[in-house]
């Protein structure tokens, strides 16, 4: 069957890291993808503890960072 679900591999992390749009409109669900695809990639054996640390830590730090950014886009455009 080829719609069966496939494991989440570190790229599908990265994509959602990257994904700005999603970022700014829910910065908390954001956040909790990224630390589930995290801890799947780590249960699955696809990356080690080390680089499961990288990935949270990248997590919390951009999540620390949106309210700010959000704030600031706001303020300076508040039609957008």
């Amino acid at each position: 069957m080829s719609d069966d679900l496939q494991p989440p591999d570190l790229s599908i992390w990265q994509r959602l890291f990257d994904d700005t749009t999603y970022w700014q409109q829910s910065p908390d669900a954001h956040y909790f993808d990224l630390q589930r695809i995290a801890d799947d990639l780590l249960g699955q054996g696809a990356i080690d503890l080390e680089q499961w640390q990288i990935l949270r830590a990248k997590a919390d730090d951009l999540h620390k960072d949106s309210p700010a950014v959000n704030v600031t886009r706001e303020l300076d455009d508040p039609e957008a």
